[in-house]
């Protein structure tokens, strides 16, 4: 077999070994290139098998132009991996960046991906020929930036006009069409065409203004801190015009591209249209009016943009929307191997050029770990997407990009992370009051607790649009009686589903390494009373709950989700909850929050029972002999980590003893159902609050603050409790 001499030398020698029949070994790989920028020294040279490597690489594991270039900058090898059916990229760097780098050049097209989807064969919708004519190089330029603006206003224009789920969403008029948004208290003209005045801040005073609108979505970082921003001292100036040149990046670029799409002549920027901290202490009250009142009006002006332009792709404000495009840097093309088989007959081995997926540019991107941005995604009916290697597009009907316009193929939008489905309008239009409430809310905390924040009292603010939507949609269409009307709020919580609620419990945040340190600022302010889930304030810890949206409980440890009873009952009697607030939101930042309950409470004291030393900073195990001989096991995930001990390896249980409160149990009487699993040698068939006493008694109710969630069987914690009335703050 003649070898293609466009090939370089470790391509040759990879073709040949791809095209023989492979070995009875269920794995093999080889080196294609000793470092990176190897790689790209193959691809300026011209091999195909090289340049289709490296695309592939670039699309699947570099979500950011700073991971690229810190890849880059490595001498890590790239491994090609194969078997029989699949082709696989991947580079042993992972201890020195902290991600893994790889990705899945081909697939046998009769083999399906865990996700169900065939192979990884894709069709870009728009005409591009074998030498790249037809993509989008750069939105650096005047005709790059014209051609994404002109895939923006289709889908804009066929949004407002064509798409049913978007139109059930829409705030209409009188007349029944859509109606035209009331501006926010600040916007940002931007100043019309091209060559127009420098941009200007619009302040409403007196009759509000109707007018469409742009919103941003974007990381701070170091740049806003840099640049320009509305202060009470530039408040005047600001409205005579902005200089481009003093903002950050990633706002420059909203401006022009807000401005070539000639759709709307204003723009919100939280930076410049809220009046943010200054080095004066002198202003800080009036930041801090200001902001209590802007940010109660978060989602309304979201939800009233005609499009968010979403820095997706970003880590800071000083990057910019127009991303380079490092995919792009050498074209690929086709690949074809004839592998020859058993029978004779040589089988095509298709290796096809990468299109740029959702879960590597959107559901990995920066911007979805913010905390803030979450609400401003989910708040927002129309929202262009701009990441490391494409513009993609999300509405509550569509989800596409720059290379398929008209609709994502599933290999490009599936899978996205868990959860991240919550993220769009679609959800609003798919679910139930009821639903929303009793299960997607709760699905969505999941997800949403796992968000940075620069500020962690943050979480329940940046919230609060999202809690003014789903409570104003229970009293709205045909499905409203299926929910209380106008539900009540408690700092993340929904009146109907408090029992639920509270029995939620912290796992290690996906991603996260065992090394950390804790944030001091963290653990002295205050973010939500000890029974919400939204209290949970550590960087490493998110939450799960116990009720699931499925029928049964699952339980989710360090081997994954694992089914440990068939139905659980929820016992606790709600008496009273107080929540006071922050500011004038009543359903933003709270101050405190009590909730008074009765039920089983058992004292539980630590020094009495075996305990093991945890090599994670907030899941602890103790053994309990009972009088049988039997040996029973309890296990507490605690809502923050605790310090790690002298020895630098383990975690000790910081509490001598602490309370139980039964938030739910299981019957007994299983039936005989083999799904259900043991946890040590018993039956999970309860779930208790961790409680520790406050030494404060209100009205003869002793006071008690939440410390974790624990999981045993009934009778190891409640053979001999007694109900009784405890408040929880």
């Amino acid at each position: 077999m003649s070898s293609d001499p466009s090939l370089c030398t470790a391509c040759k020698g990879l073709v040949h070994r791809l095209a023989t029949e492979p070995s009875t070994e269920p794995e093999d790989y080889a080196v294609v290139a000793e470092s990176f920028l190897k790689l790209e020294d193959s691809c300026a040279a011209g091999c195909p098998l090289c340049r289709l490597i490296r695309q592939k690489l670039v699309h699947d594991a570099f979500t950011t132009t700073k991971r690229f270039q810190d890849f880059r900058s490595l001498s890590a090898p790239i491994h090609v991996e194969f078997n029989e059916y699949t082709i696989w990229v991947y580079s042993p760097a992972q201890d020195e960046l902290g991600y893994t780098v790889e990705a899945t050049l081909y697939r046998r097209p009769e083999e399906k991906s865990d996700d169900g989807v065939d192979d990884l064969r894709l069709e870009p919708e728009r005409e591009i020929d074998d030498t790249g004519n037809g993509i989008i190089h750069s939105l650096q330029n005047d005709e790059g930036l014209e051609a994404v603006a002109a895939i923006a206003r289709d889908w804009i224009s066929n949004c407002l006009n064509r798409h049913m789920r978007c139109s059930m969403l829409a705030t209409l008029d009188q007349s029944g069409h859509r109606a035209v948004p009331i501006l926010p208290t600040r916007v940002i003209d931007v100043g019309g065409k091209p060559g127009a005045p420098k941009p200007r801040l619009v302040v409403q005073n007196g009759t509000p203004i109707q007018a469409e609108y742009f919103t941003l979505s974007y990381s701070w970082g170091s740049g806003v801190a840099a640049g320009t921003k509305l202060t009470p001292s530039n408040l005047e100036t600001m409205q005579q015009g902005i200089d481009m040149a003093s903002l950050p990046k990633t706002i420059q670029d909203a401006i022009i591209f807000t401005k070539k799409m000639g759709l709307v002549r204003y723009l919100w920027v939280d930076a410049l249209c809220i009046i943010q901290q200054s080095n004066d202490a002198s202003d800080d009250h009036t930041h801090k009016a200001d902001w209590a009142l802007e940010c109660a009006n978060f989602g309304r002006y979201y939800t009233g943009s005609l499009c968010t332009l979403a820095a997706t792709g970003s880590l800071s404000s000083d990057e910019g929307l127009f991303l380079d495009r490092p995919s792009l840097d050498y074209p690929a093309n086709t690949y074809t191997i004839q592998r020859h088989t058993q029978t004779g007959q040589p089988e095509p081995l298709v290796i096809e050029p990468s299109l740029p997926r959702w879960i590597s540019c959107i559901s990995q991107g920066p911007l979805t770990s913010r905390g803030w941005a979450m609400q401003e995604r989910a708040m927002s009916p129309r929202i262009l997407h701009f990441t490391v290697h494409a513009v993609f597009w999300e509405c509550a009907e569509l989800s596409a990009s720059e290379f398929q316009t008209e609709k994502l193929s599933s290999r490009i939008e599936w899978p996205r992370l868990s959860g991240e489905v919550l993220l769009s309008q679609r959800w609003l239009s798919e679910h139930s009051a009821k639903q929303r409430l009793h299960n997607s809310w709760y699905d969505l905390a999941v997800f949403y607790s796992g968000c940075q924040f620069t500020f962690p009292s943050d979480r329940l603010p940046a919230l609060s649009g999202m809690a003014k939507k789903v409570r104003a949609m229970c009293a709205e269409g045909p499905k409203a009686n299926l929910c209380l009307q106008q539900p009540k709020y408690y700092a993340g919580l929904w009146e109907g589903t408090i029992q639920r609620a509270i029995a939620w419990y912290s796992v290690w945040r996906v991603g996260r390494t065992l090394r950390y340190s804790h944030r001091s600022h963290q653990r002295d302010r205050y973010i939500a009373p000890s029974w919400s889930w939204a209290c949970l304030r550590d960087d490493h810890l998110q939450v799960r709950f116990a009720q699931s949206h499925q029928p049964g409980f699952i339980v989710y440890d360090d081997e994954g989700p694992r089914k440990i009873c068939t139905e659980w009952t929820f016992p606790l009697e709600i008496m009273d909850i107080e929540v006071e607030h922050t500011g004038p939101d009543p359903m933003g930042g709270v101050s405190y929050g009590k909730l008074r309950v009765n039920g089983m409470l058992a004292r539980v004291n630590v020094v009495e029972m075996e305990t093991t030393p945890s090599n994670r900073g907030h899941i602890f195990e103790f053994f309990r002999t009972s009088s049988s001989g039997e040996e029973h096991k309890l296990r507490i995930h605690l809502d923050s980590l605790v310090d790690r001990h002298a020895d630098g390896e383990r975690y000790i249980f910081p509490y001598k003893h602490f309370h139980c409160l039964l938030a739910a149990f299981a019957d007994e009487d299983t039936s005989g159902d083999e799904d259900l699993k043991l946890v040590g040698t018993q039956r999970v068939t309860t779930a208790a609050l961790a409680l520790r006493a406050t030494g404060i008694t209100t009205d003869g109710v002793e006071e008690y603050t939440r410390i974790g969630l624990v999981f045993a069987a009934r009778e190891v914690l409640f053979g001999e409790a007694v109900k009784t009335v405890v408040d929880i703050v």
